[in-house]
Protein backbone atom coordinates (compact mmCIF):
# COMPACT_ATOMS: atom_id res chain seq x y z
CA UNK A 1 0.00 0.00 0.00
CA UNK A 2 1.29 3.39 -1.01
CA UNK A 3 2.22 6.38 1.14
CA UNK A 4 -0.20 8.41 -1.04
CA UNK A 5 -3.24 7.18 0.87
CA UNK A 6 -5.15 9.15 3.51
CA UNK A 7 -5.28 6.07 5.73
CA UNK A 8 -4.51 2.37 5.79
CA UNK A 9 -5.43 -0.42 8.15
CA UNK A 10 -5.77 -4.11 8.72
CA UNK A 11 -7.21 -6.85 10.87
CA UNK A 12 -5.24 -8.38 13.75
CA UNK A 13 -3.61 -11.12 11.65
CA UNK A 14 -3.10 -8.94 8.54
CA UNK A 15 -5.08 -11.12 6.13
CA UNK A 16 -7.58 -8.28 5.50
CA UNK A 17 -6.04 -4.90 4.62
CA UNK A 18 -7.45 -1.67 3.28
CA UNK A 19 -6.30 1.66 1.93
CA UNK A 20 -8.36 4.84 1.82
CA UNK A 21 -7.72 7.70 -0.60
CA UNK A 22 -9.69 10.53 1.06
CA UNK A 23 -10.78 11.92 4.40
CA UNK A 24 -13.92 10.52 6.06
CA UNK A 25 -17.31 12.08 5.42
CA UNK A 26 -18.09 11.71 9.14
CA UNK A 27 -16.94 9.92 12.26
CA UNK A 28 -18.97 8.62 15.15
CA UNK A 29 -19.42 6.44 18.16
CA UNK A 30 -22.45 4.24 18.66
CA UNK A 31 -23.75 2.69 21.88
CA UNK A 32 -26.55 0.58 20.37
CA UNK A 33 -26.79 -3.00 21.61
CA UNK A 34 -25.47 -4.47 18.35
CA UNK A 35 -22.42 -2.16 18.19
CA UNK A 36 -21.57 -2.85 21.83
CA UNK A 37 -21.83 -6.60 21.31
CA UNK A 38 -19.90 -6.63 18.04
CA UNK A 39 -17.10 -4.49 19.50
CA UNK A 40 -16.99 -6.27 22.85
CA UNK A 41 -16.94 -2.94 24.70
CA UNK A 42 -19.22 0.02 25.47
CA UNK A 43 -19.39 1.44 21.95
CA UNK A 44 -18.18 1.15 18.36
CA UNK A 45 -15.99 3.90 16.88
CA UNK A 46 -16.33 4.24 13.11
CA UNK A 47 -15.02 6.50 10.37
CA UNK A 48 -17.35 6.68 7.36
CA UNK A 49 -15.85 6.85 3.86
CA UNK A 50 -17.15 6.89 0.31
CA UNK A 51 -17.13 3.33 -1.02
CA UNK A 52 -15.18 4.38 -4.12
CA UNK A 53 -12.36 5.74 -1.93
CA UNK A 54 -11.60 2.40 -0.23
CA UNK A 55 -9.62 -0.53 -1.58
CA UNK A 56 -10.00 -3.74 0.43
CA UNK A 57 -7.66 -6.71 0.09
CA UNK A 58 -8.47 -10.15 1.46
CA UNK A 59 -11.61 -12.13 2.05
CA UNK A 60 -14.06 -11.31 4.83
CA UNK A 61 -16.94 -13.08 6.45
CA UNK A 62 -20.02 -11.04 7.30
CA UNK A 63 -23.02 -10.88 9.58
CA UNK A 64 -26.28 -8.99 8.92
CA UNK A 65 -28.40 -7.44 11.65
CA UNK A 66 -31.53 -5.31 11.40
CA UNK A 67 -31.51 -2.02 13.30
CA UNK A 68 -34.45 -0.60 15.24
CA UNK A 69 -35.07 1.76 12.28
CA UNK A 70 -35.32 -1.17 9.86
CA UNK A 71 -32.01 -0.78 8.02
CA UNK A 72 -29.65 -3.73 7.66
CA UNK A 73 -26.08 -3.41 8.88
CA UNK A 74 -23.60 -5.88 7.39
CA UNK A 75 -20.50 -6.18 9.56
CA UNK A 76 -17.43 -7.61 7.84
CA UNK A 77 -14.75 -9.38 9.83
CA UNK A 78 -11.66 -11.47 9.19
CA UNK A 79 -12.56 -15.17 9.16
CA UNK A 80 -9.12 -16.06 10.57
CA UNK A 81 -8.63 -13.68 13.53
CA UNK A 82 -12.22 -12.41 13.99
CA UNK A 83 -11.41 -8.68 13.81
CA UNK A 84 -14.37 -6.52 12.78
CA UNK A 85 -12.88 -4.42 9.98
CA UNK A 86 -15.75 -2.55 8.33
CA UNK A 87 -19.49 -2.38 7.92
CA UNK A 88 -22.14 -1.33 5.43
CA UNK A 89 -25.69 -0.03 5.87
CA UNK A 90 -28.19 -0.88 3.12
CA UNK A 91 -29.74 2.61 3.42
CA UNK A 92 -26.44 4.29 2.41
CA UNK A 93 -24.86 1.80 -0.02
CA UNK A 94 -22.14 4.21 -1.15
CA UNK A 95 -20.65 4.54 2.37
CA UNK A 96 -18.40 2.12 4.26
CA UNK A 97 -17.88 2.39 8.03
CA UNK A 98 -14.30 1.49 8.93
CA UNK A 99 -13.70 0.33 12.50
CA UNK A 100 -11.35 2.95 13.95
CA UNK A 101 -9.38 0.39 15.94
CA UNK A 102 -8.18 -1.28 12.73
CA UNK A 103 -6.56 1.90 11.35
CA UNK A 104 -2.74 1.88 11.24
CA UNK A 105 -2.65 5.56 12.24
CA UNK A 106 -5.72 7.08 13.86
CA UNK A 107 -4.56 10.31 15.52
CA UNK A 108 -6.91 12.23 13.23
CA UNK A 109 -10.02 10.35 14.42
CA UNK A 110 -12.51 12.42 16.44
CA UNK A 111 -16.17 11.52 16.55
CA UNK A 112 -18.59 14.11 15.13
CA UNK A 113 -21.49 12.53 17.00
CA UNK A 114 -22.35 9.97 19.64
CA UNK A 115 -25.53 8.01 18.97
CA UNK A 116 -27.71 5.78 21.15
CA UNK A 117 -26.38 7.54 24.22
CA UNK A 118 -29.37 6.23 26.21
CA UNK A 119 -27.79 2.76 25.97
CA UNK A 120 -24.28 3.86 26.98
CA UNK A 121 -22.88 1.92 29.93
CA UNK A 122 -22.08 4.14 32.93
CA UNK A 123 -18.45 2.99 32.82
CA UNK A 124 -17.92 4.08 29.17
CA UNK A 125 -16.86 7.74 29.38
CA UNK A 126 -17.16 9.92 26.28
CA UNK A 127 -15.88 13.37 25.35
CA UNK A 128 -18.60 15.74 26.58
CA UNK A 129 -17.87 18.24 23.80
CA UNK A 130 -19.13 15.83 21.10
CA UNK A 131 -22.78 16.27 20.03
CA UNK A 132 -24.74 13.45 21.69
CA UNK A 133 -28.06 11.91 20.68
CA UNK A 134 -30.17 9.58 22.80
CA UNK A 135 -31.13 7.59 19.69
CA UNK A 136 -30.21 7.72 15.99
CA UNK A 137 -31.03 11.17 14.60
CA UNK A 138 -32.33 11.22 11.01
CA UNK A 139 -29.36 13.25 9.69
CA UNK A 140 -26.44 11.28 11.20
Amino acid sequence: MSEDYFATGQCLCGDVKYSISSAPVRMGQCHCDDCRRSSGTGHASNAFFKKDDIQIEGETSSYDSTTDTGSVITRHFCPKCGSRVFGKNNVVPDIIAVTAGTLNESDWFKANAIVYNKRKPKWDFMDESIPTFEEMPPTV
